[in-house]
């Protein structure tokens, strides 16, 4: 599910195939559905529009008795913005935009920007570990920018975050 029409889509037509087989802290099978909670991301529509709010189902373990979530490819944990604004964001960066110019073309804060780049930068060499397992020409490049202008012509940010994710890396 890449975008937030796929994903309310599926809840709508079959919401049992969102159900986690197995608990991600446990292990076990099992797990119930738990209710949902709304969540407000889709920033770049007007209000009329808007697919605001949409519900993220819950599933509760039985087993560890912990809840989880199972989020759209194209919506970050605990983030206000798609994937698709900070990959902008990054884009404009990498090509030697200031966080100001940046700030100026997006809808983001000049802060909110400089904490998502300091974020990918603190974990750049996690994220490309993990996304060398998965495109080994990544392992050729170097430094920050090298690395992600090579990361973003071979994936969108949600897939390789998707994928540092599953690689079981902090997604930042």
């Amino acid at each position: 599910m890449s975008s937030l029409i796929q994903y309310l889509n599926e809840i709508k037509l079959n919401p049992e195939c969102l159900r986690p087989e197995q608990c991600p802290c446990c292990g076990k099978s099992g797990l119930w559905l738990h209710g949902c909670y709304p969540r407000k991301a889709d920033r770049s529509s007007s209000q009329d529009e808007s697919l605001n709010p949409f519900f993220i189902q819950r599933f509760f373990c039985p087993h560890c008795r912990r809840t989880c979530s199972v989020l759209p490819e194209c919506l970050p944990p605990r983030r206000w913005y798609l994937w698709e604004v900070q990959q902008a964001a990054l884009v404009l960066l990498l090509a030697g935009k200031s966080l100001y110019a940046a700030a100026k073309e997006l809808t983001p804060s000049r802060q909110t920007l400089g904490r998502w780049r300091d974020c990918f930068v603190k974990q750049l060499y996690l994220h490309k570990d993990a996304l060398c397992n998965h495109l080994a020409d990544l392992g050729r490049t170097t430094g920050f920018s090298d690395f992600w202008v090579a990361c973003l012509k071979e994936l969108s940010l949600a897939q390789a975050m998707r994928l540092c994710h599953v690689s079981g890396v902090p997604i930042p």
